[in-house]
């Protein structure tokens, strides 16, 4: 599988949009959403069952899940703009699940989870990117 890279100038150069893999992105944001919708369901089984676990289980389960979205990078150009893409794209699908319950609606823990989803992913497709051998695209 051979990445595209946008060594252009001008016109030509392909802006950020066509420099990730949306295939890749939408299966990763909802095989994370699948993970966060699994592991919120899971959530009391785990408070029950120990619940010095229970405090932590969420934030725990929010960042397997932004790793799981992003890590495939596909044919990404830019895996760090695609794996925060991928994460972000997860918790937003799970975002109207999570304003049902009062608790979900604090603009602070909104805030804070999306920038959460963005840095997880951005590293973890930064990561993935360079095991893979991606270049930066002002490399020749």
């Amino acid at each position: 599988m051979t990445r595209a890279r946008d060594n252009a100038a001008g016109p030509d150069r392909q802006s950020w949009v066509d420099r990730i893999d949306a295939p890749e992105a939408v299966r990763g944001a909802s095989t994370g959403f699948s993970v966060l919708l699994i592991g919120g369901l899971v959530q009391p089984l785990v408070v029950a069952l120990v619940p010095v676990l229970g405090y932590v289980w969420l934030p725990l389960v929010a960042v397997v899940a932004f790793f799981v979205a992003s890590r495939r990078i596909g044919n990404a150009s830019l895996p760090v703009v695609h794996g925060a893409l991928a994460a972000l794209c997860s918790y937003l699908l799970a975002l109207p699940l999570s304003l049902l319950v009062p608790a979900g609606r604090d603009p602070l823990q909104i805030g804070l989870t999306a920038a959460t989803a963005v840095v997880v992913g951005g590293a973890s497709g930064f990561f993935r990117g360079r095991m893979s051998g991606v270049e930066k695209s002002g490399d020749s």
